[in-house]
């Protein structure tokens, strides 16, 4: 069920579910949900406030997630207030619904086991390479993190305790196989009737408009006839990719960086350590990690005996192995006692730290090395350009801003400063266009002191291009003249009053049709089999046709479609072949309902909790 919520749902029951392998969010947010400040909030919960950091990162995750999926239209996106103040309603809502969900899974006791704790943390994408759960990676992520492996249990308790609950509530919603196959018979249904066409310009001669009414008309709608304001602009566009491509780094400059920057080059050492832990600092623990060192002593294995005895559980069925060995990762005094070993296979005596004994192995190392110029060489030069081509990207954007700003009468002063050429634009409104629909150019050309006092703009960078843009001709917004639209709206009102004549015609032709009395030379064009996806008819008749009930001896089945273009169409079904039923499309059916079912009980149990708890929201 939660796979196929996965794969078919777009919508918040997908996201809840599925919060659990977003390592980002957990590993952002939940040193704050764990315990972070409560004095700054913006949600308040049943009691539990909801922090303004969780706020903030939540925020930060779901804006990063639209960028990756919308690319540069997110900009025009967050340029909006409205949709932004919509935008971070919703974050706040989705972390309201979140936090109401771990609390009702705990009241209710849903509590996972050790082992699922543990096989849900190992099968973390996050903490995993090459497909495998590795420690070093899990003990680094926590770490700079902030909390420890047990805070991050403990918060995966309860958020395996929410899903949990969703998981139960939402897997509960079904459709029935006889469900399915009806819902196919009536999709997959095929028709066949025939069909009568009643063009409206048929009747455009027959009818009249008044000066009276052309006027009452405009005056009406004098929207539909104002004309947005519209400007052209001069500008000055500097490209990084022109600094780039003019930016040329030769092996003498590469060379000389390689040896004045040896530090650059080298790799460091590297160690890997694996440890046996014996939890407590009481003369017990002491006793057991003593024994254990005394074993290693007359020759038995480091990783069987970290398999069999260390209380890290994690690591100790990997044989203890910690990974890779960096400072501030791990607890200080493990750190000193793996740098302090010489060799591999080298076991430190026993070391004391907050969470007990230990017995450190260096299972790996790897000393300092220095890259070979020819193995670094093109990173050098490709490194090279890019900082020299940054830099005078950087030179020339800060003389365009100040010229321009220093003379902001006009462009030329800064066009002769930096080299570069004024360019003229297209004629735009406030939507943009081109490369000008970007929303940051837009405001700054039609910010007052460009558009009214006739000022250079500030610089703008979008895109690693920047401008300064200067409006060369403007046009107010107006009310386009009667005399210029007359025509339009005569037609308009002309093509109404057709409209109205062939609504009148056709209801005529539908009674006398349905009497099998239809005028001399009216015929109807006869169409069979057709699905509802049917391309080759009008859209209208197909949407009338299914709409129609099955035809019988004493009535028949016929009624009047609107089609496109103001025409109306008389509509008769003639005879219905059942639709066919197949078990994959079945099953299809069942899923993508199956989401919408549980898209709407996801909603109806927030509701549902909402209604019920003490909810505060401050942003």
């Amino acid at each position: 069920m939660l796979d196929r919520i996965r794969e078919g749902s777009k919508g918040p029951v997908a996201k809840i579910i599925l919060f659990l392998i977003i390592l980002t969010f957990a590993l952002t947010g939940v040193s704050g949900y764990l315990g972070g400040s409560a004095d700054d909030h913006v949600a308040e919960v049943n009691g539990e406030k909801i922090s303004r950091t969780d706020f903030d990162r939540a925020y930060q995750n779901e804006r990063a997630q639209m960028e990756e999926e919308l690319g540069d239209f997110v900009e025009t996106l967050f340029a909006d207030e409205a949709y932004m103040r919509e935008f971070r309603q919703g974050v706040l809502e989705r972390l309201i619904e979140e936090r109401l969900a771990t609390q009702f899974a705990s009241e209710q006791g849903f509590r996972p086991g050790p082992q699922q704790i543990r096989n849900a943390i190992r099968n973390m994408s996050d903490f995993q390479i090459n497909g495998q759960f590795n420690n070093d990676r899990y003990v680094a992520l926590l770490t700079n993190a902030g909390f420890t492996p047990e805070q991050f249990r403990d918060y995966m308790v309860r958020e395996l305790g929410r899903t949990t609950f969703l998981q139960g509530a939402l897997m509960s919603e079904f459709m029935l196989p006889n469900e399915a196959e009806a819902y196919q018979r009536l999709q997959n249904q095929r028709r066949s009737g025939e069909y009568i066409r009643v063009p409206a310009q048929s009747y455009t001669d027959v009818v009249s408009v008044s000066e009276d009414e052309i006027e009452a008309f405009y005056a009406e709608n004098e929207a539909r006839f104002e004309t947005d304001e519209r400007v052209r602009v001069d500008y000055i566009v500097l490209e990084f990719n022109d600094m780039l491509e003019s930016v040329t780094i030769d092996d003498a400059q590469a060379r000389d960086f390689y040896e004045q920057n040896p530090g650059n080059f080298r790799t460091p050492e590297r160690r890997e350590i694996a440890h046996i832990l014996v939890e407590g600092n009481d003369a017990d623990a002491r006793s057991r990690i003593e024994d254990i060192a005394s074993r290693l002593e007359a020759g038995e294995d480091f990783a069987e005996l970290a398999a069999e005895y260390s209380d890290d559980t994690f690591s100790g069925q990997d044989g203890g192995l910690l990974g890779r060995l960096e400072r501030g990762m791990i607890d200080p005094d493990i750190e000193d006692a793996g740098f302090a070993l010489d060799n591999e296979g080298d076991v430190s005596d026993i070391v004391e730290s907050e969470f007990g004994f230990h017995l450190v192995k260096l299972t790996s190392l790897r000393p300092t090395q220095l890259d070979p110029y020819e193995e670094v060489a093109e990173t050098i030069k490709e490194n090279l350009r890019q900082q020299e081509a940054e830099q005078q990207y950087f030179t020339l954007q800060q003389t365009l801003s100040r010229v321009s700003f220093e003379a902001p009468e006009s462009l030329q002063p800064a066009a002769e400063e930096t080299g570069l050429d004024i360019q003229r634009s297209e004629w735009m409104d406030r939507e943009g266009v081109n490369e000008f629909a970007d929303q940051r150019l837009l405001n700054a050309i039609f910010d007052s002191d460009v558009l009214r006092d006739n000022l250079n703009s500030e610089l703008v960078e979008v895109d690693e291009r920047s401008y300064v843009v200067r409006v060369n001709e403007y046009e107010p917004a107006s009310l386009t003249p009667l005399d210029d639209v007359r025509s339009d709206i005569e037609q308009a009102l002309v093509m109404r009053k057709a409209r109205d004549e062939a609504r009148r015609a056709a209801n005529e032709l539908l009674a006398q049709y349905r009497a099998n009395e239809l005028p001399e030379g009216v015929e109807a064009e006869s169409f069979s089999d057709v699905s509802r996806n049917d391309a080759e008819l009008p859209a209208g008749v197909v949407s009338q046709l299914f709409r129609l009930p099955a035809p019988s001896d004493d009535a028949v089945s016929a009624d009047i479609a609107e089609l496109r273009g103001g025409d109306l169409a008389i509509v008769a079904l003639t005879d219905v072949i059942e639709g066919e039923v197949s078990d994959n499309g079945a099953s299809e059916l069942r899923q993508r309902f199956e989401n919408r079912y549980a898209d709407a009980a996801y909603r109806a149990i927030m509701e549902a909790l909402k209604e019920d708890a003490s909810i505060t929201r401050n942003l």
